[in-house]
């Protein structure tokens, strides 16, 4: 998503579902979203990350979509009101969101996420792929769960951030993080996570996979350069 869209797609949040505290000036927004998104991936989770591996554990499915939640609230609180709450039938516009553009020659978005009641299911789905911390395919399951959680599209804004943020924790316990400003700006990761989207097929999850693990690397690499 570009920075504009970004910004409106953010005013419109804050049109409908104006916070307690309202900020009017979007911008401002925008930037306290992203100081708060990078104060929990640079601070809290490494935290998190060390409980899991003293504790030799994972939080249950319950208790990661309970982070979920947090999460958001933490990154949106005062910016808008539902800040913490999946979409609901009982939100204007009975809880319907849009993403990844519109279909070719149609004039309809492409993806609309899952029903608002589907969606506790549907995270259920998600973090089961984050669950085993002694795998032999941290990547593939880290990235299995990043589709389906912005597939889902549990919350009207925020959801690649959140997925992100789960992301970097389950890797960050196997010692390796994904550079996601380069995956992103110069990969098509979009373009092949949305065909993925679509179809659902194997072999285009693995297309999709090839192009983001140009992008992974180990910790020590990282302390490298």
């Amino acid at each position: 998503m570009s920075d504009s869209a970004e910004l409106e797609q953010l005013r419109e949040l804050i049109e409908l579902f104006p916070a307690e505290y309202s900020i009017d000036d979007v911008e401002e927004a925008n930037r306290l979203a992203r100081t708060r998104f990078d104060a929990l991936d640079n601070q809290l989770i490494p935290y998190f990350v060390n409980q899991l591996i003293k504790k030799e554990g994972v939080p249950s499915i319950d208790g990661y979509i309970g982070f979920c939640k947090s999460f958001h609230t933490l990154i949106f609180k005062e910016i808008i009101s539902i800040n913490g709450e999946f979409r609901s039938s009982d939100h204007d516009g009975s809880g319907s969101v849009y993403f990844g553009g519109q279909k070719r020659q149609e004039l309809k978005p492409r993806f609309t996420g899952s029903r608002p009641e589907n969606i506790q299911n549907d995270l259920r789905e998600a973090f089961k792929h984050l669950m085993n911390l002694q795998s032999e395919a941290p990547v593939d399951n880290a990235l299995r769960f990043y589709q389906k959680f912005v597939f889902t599209h549990p919350f009207y804004d925020g959801n690649g951030r959140i997925a992100r943020l789960f992301v970097n924790l389950y890797l960050l316990a196997y010692g390796k993080f994904i550079d996601w400003k380069n995956l992103q700006d110069k990969g098509k990761f979009l373009s092949k996570l949305n065909y993925y989207h679509e179809t659902g097929k194997e072999e285009h999850f693995k297309w999709w996979a090839k192009v983001c693990y140009k992008f992974v690397y180990e910790i020590s690499d990282e302390d490298e350069k």
